[in-house]
């Protein structure tokens, strides 16, 4: 996602005087050269988007939308060059929106103001921008060079930004709150909040589907960094939803590269790399942002989780139930540690329930070890058990009683957090209380929005019942209604040994004046593709990923089928206009004709129906290159992406979204990159 660098300079002809000599003459600057000729092909090189306000296309207020753009911007970047009213009202009023997104830069002439005399500017050469200066080849030569130079500061600035405070006001009044633009009214802001009210339907639906790779593709669909970050997040917690693990740090990190103090993002890494048994990594970030934000609780629930899980890990695979009880007694330390954990976020957090369902369960089951094994377990230091007992009843029958008054997912969600936890505490109370328990995980299981990892969840505290011998037939009457339920959802864990993705060229068309791949290279590029997908053993169990269109597709396709895997096409539009662009050759209905023999043995998903129309400005073939990487990465265990590609192997094809960009975008994610160069055959 590019930056949106939102400039702030002065407009048109400007007198300029200089900072010295004293008696140097006043020149004549045009501001709108600095910016089309330097500023914003500098800004775009740099992999930004940069805009003015005089460069809105919408109508509608030009002040109300320049105060949208001042507060929303990634980053705002303001010429101060010379003493405008307008550049310093503007850059006054970013100041006061956040710590960070502020660079200035100045041509050289007028001498700063004492407030901001002290912050960094990127200085430019402005003697190249006298209206009077004769611009011959000399001077495109300084020009060249200046660019280079300004692009490589104004590059390292703003990576430079994301860990730094650029705004005086923030810098010298600590605790100061950057504004949260989500509440705003103006029709701007309604449209980008619309289209994320539009993303997070389409989300619903893809985690109903069970499709994670659709997920993360919507997520590439944000209009700003601000909503990329937000759909990046959300995705990620739909892929955990999903039980789809290992894509998610990568997606977590991107989060982080964006927003550092992403707090709820350091969490769920931390959880997600201890279900990837990276437990002494999640351990330390936790730790690290625990001495950061000592005042969240919130990281110490995390904490008791990660240790949680490390005191099961611990025992977990011992098949004698002896033997497991034994072994989790001699681990016990770590169970004493959880429970600190979860009890001081609780206590910090009195309506936690999650956290102190958590201090009761572990807390009850060592003191059942304590009983089989005749064993002291580690001492947790909890004194006050009924007391904790009595505050999360009451957090959670409120916290369901709050989920009654809405009927949308997140409400759903939290009913049934609550609804588990009310039966868990019936359950620890033993058959006297079983028909409660029960009640209350039937009604908690049955709820539209549940999701796949909630469900899980539930089992796997269940299981810490079951398997230490506390109440443990109740505890697998109740483990037998989550597995009725979790039988209803999509399987969320990837059903294939690997995974194999293709793009390339189309045959070419009669007419096309410089040849990539000829039909007459029809036949050596089947042999080569056939060889590596030998060469890869792909066969049955096997997932194949691919676009449908003539040439290197359908050949991959049915060189797949053939071997045993399941094909997958993801189709780019809607069929009638992918036949036309992409399939069908003039005078020509074989490629037609093979395309449809492929439907009847493949599954075939269009990109509309799937996850919308591109948003405007998209091209539907390089959201179609992401759709199909994305699902490979969600699909695919731990080894890499195999990816064939047809290509001439120039850096650039017939428009965006061509098979360079796929090549670019595999390799980022570490994957085999096999190329197949038509014109070498």
């Amino acid at each position: 996602m590019k930056p949106r660098v939102f400039v702030v300079m002065p407009f048109r002809d400007k007198q300029v005087l200089a900072a010295s000599p004293p008696d140097r003459p006043a020149v004549f600057v045009n501001f709108d050269n600095v910016y089309n000729l330097l500023i914003r092909p500098v800004l775009a090189d740099g992999g930004c988007e940069p805009f003015r306000a005089d460069e809105e296309k919408a109508a509608g207020d030009i002040r109300t939308d320049m105060f949208f753009e001042l507060v929303t911007a990634d980053v705002v970047l303001a010429d101060v060059s010379i003493l405008n009213a307008n550049v310093f009202y503007e850059l006054g009023i970013r100041h006061g929106m956040g710590p960070r997104g502020v660079i200035t830069v100045h041509g050289g002439w007028d001498r700063q103001p004492f407030d901001i005399a002290p912050d960094r500017l990127i200085p430019y050469d402005g003697s190249l921008w006298d209206k009077a200066a004769n611009r011959d080849d000399s001077w495109q030569k300084k020009l060249q060079a200046e660019k280079t130079q300004l692009r490589k500061a104004l590059t390292a600035a703003i990576a430079e930004d994301k860990r730094s405070e650029g705004s005086p006001v923030y810098k010298d009044l600590p605790g100061l709150k950057p504004v949260d633009w989500r509440e705003l009214h103006t029709a701007k802001a309604k449209y980008f909040q619309g289209i994320l009210h539009d993303w997070r339907s389409r989300v619903k639906v893809a985690m109903k589907r069970g499709a994670p790779g659709d997920i993360l593709t919507l997520a590439g669909d944000a209009p700003t960094r601000y909503h990329q970050e937000t759909l990046l997040f959300a995705g990620a917690k739909g892929l955990i939803d999903l039980q789809r693990f290992y894509p998610v740090p990568e997606v977590l990190k991107e989060v982080l590269e964006m927003d550092p103090d992403h707090l709820e993002a350091r969490c769920q890494l931390a959880l997600v790399l201890n279900r990837l048994g990276r437990a002494d990594e999640a351990r330390a970030l936790v730790s690290q942002a625990s001495q950061e934000n000592r005042e969240q609780p919130e990281l110490q629930g995390v904490l008791g989780r990660v240790y949680k899980d490390m005191w099961r890990q611990s025992w977990a695979d011992e098949s004698d139930p002896e033997v497991r009880k034994q072994a989790a007694e001699a681990s016990s330390n770590l169970a004493a540690l959880a429970v600190r954990s979860y009890e001081l976020a609780q206590r910090t957090h009195l309506d936690s329930y999650h956290n102190g369902i958590n201090v009761i369960a572990i807390q009850c089951l060592l003191d059942r070890l304590k009983f089989i094994t005749k064993e002291d377990p580690a001492d947790t230091g909890l004194k006050d058990l009924s007391d904790i007992t009595a505050v999360v009843r009451v957090a959670a029958t409120a916290a369901l009683e709050r989920s009654r008054s809405g009927a949308d997912d997140q409400n759903q969600q939290e009913a049934a957090w609550a609804m588990a936890t009310l039966g868990e505490l019936a359950l620890l109370q033993g058959e006297s209380c079983a028909a409660a328990a029960r009640r209350f995980y039937r009604d908690a299981v049955v709820l539209p929005d549940i999701t796949y990892f909630q469900l899980y969840s539930m089992r796997s505290q269940l299981e810490l019942y079951r398997d230490l011998g506390l109440q443990a037939d109740l505890a697998l009457s109740l483990i037998q209604i989550v597995d009725n339920r979790l039988m209803q959802l999509p399987k969320p864990g990837s059903c294939f040994k690997k995974v194999a993705v293709f793009s390339g060229h189309m045959i070419d068309k009669p007419d096309r004046p410089e040849p990539r791949f000829p039909p007459s290279k029809e036949e050596g590029v089947r042999a080569k593709l056939a060889a590596q997908l030998e060469q890869w053993q792909v066969g049955p169990g096997d997932l194949a990923l691919c676009g449908g269109a003539r040439g290197g597709d359908i050949l991959f396709a049915e060189l797949c089928l053939g071997r045993g895997a399941h094909v997958r096409l993801l189709i780019s539009q809607d069929e009638a206009e992918f036949l036309q662009d992409s399939v069908r050759l003039p005078g020509n209905s074989a490629w037609v004709n093979r395309y449809f023999q492929l439907k009847k043995s493949c599954e075939v998903w269009f990109q509309p129906d799937r996850i919308g129309e591109a948003p405007e400005g998209f091209s539907v073939y390089e959201r179609n290159n992401l759709w199909i990487i994305n699902t490979a990465r969600v699909e695919s265990p731990p080894d890499p992406l195999y990816a064939a590609l047809v290509w001439d192997e120039q850096p650039s094809g017939d428009g965006p979204g061509g098979t360079s960009h796929f090549a670019d975008q595999i390799r980022h994610y570490g994957g085999l990159v096999e190329i197949i160069n038509p014109m070498k055959i």
